[in-house]
């Protein structure tokens, strides 16, 4: 069968959609992207605040296989202006690697090309990810093996950390208050704010509501949202509040149709017990995705 690899075309759009849902799929039931959101990402990530200005050039490699696309790949190149981060001064990064798991080798032939062509920026690092433009679709999840398999055939080393994702359904978290409490809301730095109030004193507060402004335009990822923050005033009090400002946050998003949220964990940002709460509380684990990929050598 004949494998061509070659730039991205506006004519491979659908296509292009169709493997990127068929990764989101396996991290978010449910959820697809619209052809606009994949499209964007393909120009800008605005909600990048801070990465996304550093980068200087973008390209998407396909693998066409009998005039179907069987894989993509996102590769950014970044600037290397002292105003760039360390880490990212004039670096490159596969920003997404997508493939069918029917097509393996077509893949690893894009890879190759992409590693190619990123080599030929002569970059300060070369990082790998599985960033989509959708909630808990970073990192490679473990739900893509296929993927790993690519990066560490390759020579990309990792992962430097992992984070588990998870869910929970809105009406499920409900009917946590605390005696005493209030809810005062709040503009956050991400989000709404949700603070617990008690005898004129904060208890914690928790971020919830944000959309990315291009994910608007997927009508089916309406319904998901997660957690920007949550942060208790005592962390001793982090099993008894937690889960009430989990509770005051789903009611509150539950008023928008909001029906799902999502909340992350890694060892080494939250505090001991944050998982065990999350699951007590009703949330299932949606995935487990590995960040901080390198080539190395």
């Amino acid at each position: 069968m004949s494998v061509t690899i070659r730039e991205f075309r506006r004519d491979d759009r659908d296509q292009l959609t169709w493997l990127v849902n068929l990764h989101v799929s396996t991290v978010l039931p449910g959820v697809a992207l619209s052809t606009n959101v994949v499209l964007s990402q393909l120009e800008r990530e605005p909600q990048e605040t801070i990465v996304d200005p550093w980068v200087v050039e973008r390209r998407c490699l396909v693998a066409e296989r009998d005039r179907a696309v069987v894989g993509a790949a996102l590769l950014l190149r970044y600037s290397d202006d002292d105003t760039v981060g360390e880490a990212f001064r004039g670096a490159a990064e596969i920003r997404w690697l997508i493939g069918s798991p029917n097509a393996m080798e077509a893949c690893r032939s894009l890879l190759e090309k992409a590693i190619a062509l990123m080599i030929g920026w002569r970059p300060s690092h070369i990082y790998g990810d599985g960033s989509l433009p959708a909630p808990g679709c970073y990192g490679i999840p473990d739900s893509w093996p296929h993927v790993r398999a690519l990066l560490v055939d390759a020579g990309f080393k990792g992962p430097a950390r992992s984070e588990v994702v998870l869910a929970a359904e809105c009406r499920g978290l409900t009917g946590r208050q605390l005696e005493g409490a209030h809810v005062r809301r709040s503009v956050g730095d991400l989000a709404a704010r949700l603070e617990l109030i008690r005898d004129d004193a904060s208890l914690g507060f928790i971020e919830v509501g944000d959309i990315d402004q291009a994910l608007t335009r997927s009508t089916t990822t309406l319904s998901w949202t997660d957690v920007g923050n949550l942060s208790t005033t005592e962390p001793e009090m982090l099993a008894e509040v937690m889960p009430a400002l989990l509770s005051a946050a789903a009611e509150w998003l539950l008023l928008g149709g909001v029906n799902r949220l999502i909340d992350y964990y890694a060892d080494d940002d939250d505090p001991p017990g944050y998982l065990e709460i999350l699951e007590r509380c009703g949330f299932i684990r949606l995935s487990t995705n590995e960040r901080g990929w390198e080539l190395l050598g």
